[in-house]
């Protein structure tokens, strides 16, 4: 089942092409810079661990961080579910998709099938419109592949993956609210 109606968020980051992915489902379309602005994306951060060869330092703000603030600004609902039953975790995402809803998910991209250069990161954040009996179907970055597959088991194990930066099957969904402003007449796109 793959959702009928979906359109892809094309872009170079995982955060801003998954949640823009989602977004773009409610009608809302904006550009990656506006989606990281709007996201209030920029920060930093010096990480040194003991398990870690080198100190990571990077730009970009915590994991899920930029569609909670993307959601607050918006004024849209964000339903954030974690679970650790596998089986709870691909309930929370087969309801979504059957009822034509795509989702967000934290994963670690060592398991993906379509990565090429195999390394461990948990805060890799991805799409998912639809599944088979095999495979389920992603929207991941350009630089991945975009439209992409991955197998349910490799999914599975990317989803339920232990380290740093992962998250217990994490599967997010961005919904309008009662609440919501006209995003044309408020932002100028």
């Amino acid at each position: 089942m793959k959702i009928k109606e979906f359109t892809p968020f094309i872009g170079q980051h995982c955060k801003t092409t998954a949640t823009g992915s989602l977004l773009n489902q409610l009608g809302i379309e904006l550009s990656e810079p506006m989606l990281f602005g709007l996201g209030e994306g920029l920060g930093y951060i010096y990480w040194n661990m003991k398990l870690m060869d080198f100190p990571f330092i990077g730009g970009r703000v915590k994991p899920l961080a930029l569609s909670k603030s993307l959601a607050k600004n918006l004024n849209l609902d964000l339903e954030i579910k974690e679970t650790t039953s596998i089986r709870k975790a691909w309930s929370n995402v087969a309801e979504n998709i059957q009822n034509e809803k795509a989702v967000g998910l934290q994963l670690d991209c060592y398991h993906l099938d379509y990565f090429t250069k195999k390394i461990h990161f948990a805060g890799h954040f991805v799409a998912m419109y639809g599944y088979d009996d095999e495979f389920s179907y992603l929207n991941d970055t350009i630089q991945q592949g975009g439209m992409v597959k991955t197998t349910l088991d490799n999914l599975a194990k990317s989803r339920n993956e232990k380290g740093p930066m992962s998250a217990k099957n994490l599967t997010y969904m961005l919904t309008k609210n009662d609440k919501n402003f006209d995003i044309k007449q408020s932002i100028d796109v």
